[in-house]
């Protein structure tokens, strides 16, 4: 297929048509004209605007010779970009209504603005890369990509990143980095992330989303910060770090279950949750392979942990099974258990305004040197509780802000 492809200078009117925006509008309005079988290299097209063409089986060089002001209501199939230098950059300019379809994009720089969409494409940079080296990338405000695979790729957005049914393999470093910090949103979705342990480093995020995406190996946001809210949802491989990472305001943890244990921490899971002002743990669920570690406080945690002001409102875990769940440390005005089946809750050297446990079952709840203003244990819970230098079950500790009191 590929050797019928001809120089885009014999397309005659069409040639025309792509350098001249004007006279294709004023002769073709808004009809679509298919490109096929075109090989761009060696031509420049620099500050033209492509308005509702196809291309189809296209090569497109990746070089400052093809900077495009403009692409709109257009259509990429079956087309190649690249190869090209590193340090050249094929530019699609402001894209509206852009898709491509079954593309290529091999060892080459592809920079859009706006929104582009992506659909089972391949994305590969084969160049080895050095310690002062970077890797081919594909950049925009905005990308949607779906059932596309990637092999040592950057990506770089300014506003969202939603990835959908892809392969994402990375070259082990900051590979999903936004252009601007604070003000991109992520959404790994129905993934598969390989070499993903430095997939986040150093990205300033506003809003991180994992959503039933499979790792082999670990996740990590620890060299990262999100600012506003985290989302994990539907987890059931590999293993995952979000401590010291933020977020802000929500972090939420849904309908996932950790099995897999972390050889760095130790750990099935960790995260600093009681950063966020709100932490909701739903339907989550552990083996009990190793701790569940939700505070990021170890055994060699020392009173330099405690922060001045308590920041977070809420933590609650409702519907959770987790055989060995860790809380040390923790620092919330209100702590919520409902319906949850522990075997040892280890809630030592909490600061808590008030503890609320409904219908839950525990085998042991030690609250060794945990204060709190007030406890709420119904009934319907059972379990032995350790309350070594606890003020439980009469409480006198305050959070008010930073104030706190014994």
């Amino acid at each position: 297929m590929f050797n019928r492809r001809k120089p885009i200078k014999e397309f005659g009117k069409i040639y025309d048509y792509l350098k001249d925006h004007k006279l294709r509008a004023e002769e073709k309005q808004n009809t679509h004209i298919q490109v096929k079988d075109a090989d761009f290299r060696g031509e420049e097209f620099i500050n033209v605007k492509w308005d509702h063409f196809h291309f189809f089986n296209c090569r497109f060089p990746t070089a400052y010779r093809l900077q495009v002001s403009e692409t709109t209501n257009c259509i990429f199939s079956r087309c190649e970009f690249g190869p090209g230098a590193k340090d050249a950059t094929l530019l699609f300019g402001g894209m509206r209504n852009v898709r491509f379809d079954q593309c290529k994009q091999i060892n080459g720089n592809v920079s859009t603005r706006g929104e582009g969409s992506f659909n089972n494409c391949e994305f590969e940079n084969t160049v080895p890369r050095t310690s002062t080296s970077w890797n081919h990338f594909l950049s925009g405000d905005s990308l949607v990509l779906s059932r596309c695979t990637f092999r040592n790729v950057d990506l770089s957005v300014e506003v969202k990143l939603h990835m959908k049914h892809c392969d994402y393999a990375s070259a082990g470093s900051g590979q999903l980095n936004p252009g601007t910090n604070y003000t991109a949103d992520i959404i790994l979705e129905e993934t598969l992330l390989k070499n993903a342990e430095e997939l986040l480093w150093n990205a300033k995020l506003k809003n991180l989303t994992l959503k039933e995406c499979r790792v082999l190996g670990l996740f990590s946001a620890q060299e990262s910060w999100i600012e506003d809210t985290i989302l994990l949802e539907g987890l059931r491989v590999g293993t995952y770090e979000f401590a010291r990472c933020g977020p802000e305001k929500k972090f939420i943890i849904r309908d996932c279950r950790f099995s897999e244990i972390d050889e760095r921490t130790g750990y099935l899971f960790l995260c600093s949750g009681d950063f966020a002002a709100e932490t909701l743990l739903e339907r989550v669920e552990c083996t009990a392979a190793a701790p569940c570690n939700l505070t990021g406080a170890s055994p060699k945690t020392t009173e330099d942990f405690r922060i001045a002001k308590t920041q977070s409102n809420s933590f609650t875990l409702r519907n959770c099974k987790i055989p060995t769940l860790w809380l040390n440390w923790l620092q919330t005005h209100h702590l919520v258990i409902e319906n949850c089946e522990f075997g040892t809750l280890e809630l030592k050297n909490a600061r808590i305004g008030k503890v609320t446990i409904k219908n839950s079952k525990f085998d042991t709840l030690d609250l060794t040197r945990t204060l709190a203003g007030k406890f709420e244990i119904d009934s319907a819970s059972t379990g032995h509780i350790v309350k070594t230098e606890s003020n439980y079950p009469e409480g006198g500790y305050k959070i008010d802000g930073g104030k706190q009191d014994g």
